[in-house]
């Protein structure tokens, strides 16, 4: 029912006499009934209509006719009379004095009266306990009814509306810490309608922090990982936000769950695990029980392929340690030259000692592709030796296993000064029983002046060093015209010559995983772009492109228009072009080796020659 809010019209038109009508026989004017009231109980559909008799006149003779808007609804000799009535009309009401013959006399009185809806009362005596706790227990006594039954009692927050409950005279709300709350509440009827609000009861919370969590467990251990789990920590009142994990007493992450997976572990190491639960305050509960847990010897690498890691990239340390096992030995890139020739660079100590616990020999990549500060380091007595000095320093002090010289882009003329320089670092190395790797050039023959190849004599070289890493790529490169960048006619050359060294054995051909984008036909105008294989198969699907496999090259190709109209041309091994180059050096007794780890093509780990190591 629409509640009817018009304030009640009070009979205000009191007790009023109708225009007396002179009584010719007897000479005076008749009075008739006074102080004309109407109240209604809430909820009736009648109220009580009461007058006062005329003045000087006597009770038992008189009779009194009652009417509602014109119309008679009852006689009567009390002075007062019940009258129906309908909420929300208003009504003329109207007593009239009858003679004994019962003819109405000119005497009569009346008032206007609108029948208002009765509210429910507010509800008395809100109190409030358990503050202690997670929620406030409120508790009050009944709102007395009006015009309809009292169905429910909404609680307010505040101000605010919280909640509504039926049938019920309590309630439990929600609390948190170090909060003030001010709670009130109104009954609502049946229509709807609500009474006013009961008065205020305000409640001030302090703070306690949230338990610690119980149960922290370390499962699905491995000899890196393991998932550590733990149960619910239940804060007395308030939420929690979530666990802070912490190995070794440092934090290691806070997370929303009750679970975690810590990766990055060394192997057969102990580590001591704590969780601690945080609520939505930033109040931290104190550290769980220990957890102690030792994590599991690793699986050894049973493999013999050469590798390069780039260091500066997760994709390539994360391929390493899927593939570990059928890698024997390592090449991260930690250090290079500045253009003055001066040693540059870290260790990344978690890759170091992974690999070495997993039995892979770790020899970091010392790079130089300066053209002057190469030359400067082998041909300057004093850079020469300090070079020397900090890289058997290096090996000795990190722990690595050897060094993997890459020193390109070398004159031909510096023949000689690198040939002494890998001499005197293989004689130092191997006094301390660690190892040396050469990167070299390509070549099919050792002819003199060559821009690229000269300055390698892979002869000396391999009386020296354990491995000559032959870089078995670059016959098309960047700058040149579009084609194989391991053209298979090249790389069969290539290997036809390491078949002559005395002992071949030593000698890693190096295979690449990679590609080359050219643009407008390439060229020094037009120099590529070098693509991993995972980027190659993008762009071949965004393009609709068609690659095919060159069988004189033995290489994959397509070409594409690129966004700009630009025509382009693409070149790149997969799994089945490396897999041959794999299997020639195998035949021929030649160690293998990749550029680089990361983003190839994963067929390549699932193929006989890398798994099986031979």
């Amino acid at each position: 029912m629409r509640r009817l809010l018009v304030p009640i019209l009070a009979a205000l038109v009191a007790a009023t006499a109708l225009p007396a009508a002179a009584d010719a026989a007897r000479g005076r004017v008749c009075a008739g009934p006074t102080h004309l009231k109407f109240k209604r109980k809430a909820g009736a559909t009648a109220g009580r209509l009461s007058w006062q008799r005329p003045r000087g006149a006597r009770r038992k003779r008189l009779r009194y006719r009652v009417l509602r808007d014109g119309a008679v609804i009852g006689q009567t000799t009390r002075t007062w009379m019940k009258v129906r009535v309908s909420v929300g009309v208003k009504y003329r009401l109207a007593v009239r004095l009858v003679s004994r013959r019962g003819k109405p006399l000119p005497c009569a009185a009346g008032v206007r009266k609108l029948i208002s809806y009765v509210d429910p009362k507010a509800p008395k005596h809100l109190y409030v306990t358990g503050v202690d706790g997670p929620a406030a227990h409120l508790e009050w006594t009944p709102g007395r009814r009006g015009d309809a039954r009292v169905v429910a009692y909404r609680i307010f927050r505040g101000g605010d509306t919280l909640k509504q409950v039926r049938g019920a005279t309590e309630v439990d709300v929600a609390i948190s810490n170090s909060r003030s709350y001010a709670f009130a509440v109104a009954a609502v009827d049946a229509h709807g309608e609500l009474s006013r609000k009961s008065p205020v009861v305000r409640v001030d919370t302090d703070h306690k922090p949230p338990p610690p969590p119980r149960s922290v467990i370390a499962s699905a251990i491995t000899d890196s990982e393991l998932t550590l789990s733990w149960s619910p920590s239940i804060p007395a009142r308030g939420r929690i936000a979530g666990y802070r994990v912490y190995r070794d007493g440092a934090v290691l992450r806070q997370v929303h769950g009750l679970s975690t997976r810590v990766t990055n572990l060394a192997a057969a190491t102990g580590h001591v695990f704590t969780v601690a639960a945080v609520d939505s305050s930033g109040w931290l509960s104190a550290p769980s029980a220990p957890a102690k847990v030792s994590t599991a010897p690793p699986v050894r690498s049973t493999g013999n392929a050469h590798a390069f890691l780039l260091a500066s990239t997760g994709a390539s340390w994360n391929d390493f340690r899927a593939h570990y096992g059928q890698i024997g030995v390592v090449y991260p890139t930690y250090f290079d030259c500045t253009s003055s020739g001066q040693l540059e660079g870290a260790d990344q100590p978690l890759v170091t000692r992974w690999a070495q616990q997993r039995g892979v020999k770790v020899l970091p990549r010392f790079n130089c592709q300066r053209v002057n500060a190469v030359a400067k380091i082998v041909e300057d007595a004093t850079l020469r030796e300090r070079w020397l000095d900090d890289m058997v320093a290096m090996v000795m002090q990190k722990g690595y296993d050897g060094v993997q010289l890459d020193f390109e882009q070398l004159p031909y003329y510096d023949r000689s000064a690198f040939t002494s320089f890998s001499t005197e670092l293989a004689t130092r190395l191997h006094a301390r029983g660690k190892l040396l790797s050469v990167s070299v050039s390509p070549k099919v023959a050792d002819v003199p002046n060559h821009p690229r190849s000269s300055a390698f004599d892979y002869l000396a070289l391999a009386q020296q060093a354990d491995w000559i890493f032959v870089m078995g790529w670059g016959i098309h490169w960047t700058t040149s015209a579009p084609g194989g960048v391991d053209d298979m006619t090249w790389y069969t050359r290539v290997m036809s010559y390491l078949e002559t060294m005395p002992n071949p054995g030593r000698f890693v051909l190096g295979t690449p995983l990679y590609g080359l984008d050219w643009p407008n036909g390439g060229g020094t105008s037009n120099p590529g772009t070098p693509r991993e294989y995972a980027d190659i198969q993008a762009l071949i699907a965004r393009h609709g492109a068609h690659p095919r496999r060159d069988p004189v090259v033995d290489n994959w190709t397509f070409s594409y228009t690129d966004s700009s109209g630009t025509p382009r041309e693409v070149w790149y091994t997969d799994a089945a072009t490396t897999h041959e180059r794999l299997r020639m050096a195998r035949a021929r007794g030649l160690g293998v080796g990749f550029w680089r780890l990361g983003n190839e093509d994963q067929r390549v780990w699932n193929d006989p020659l890398v798994r099986s190591g031979g």
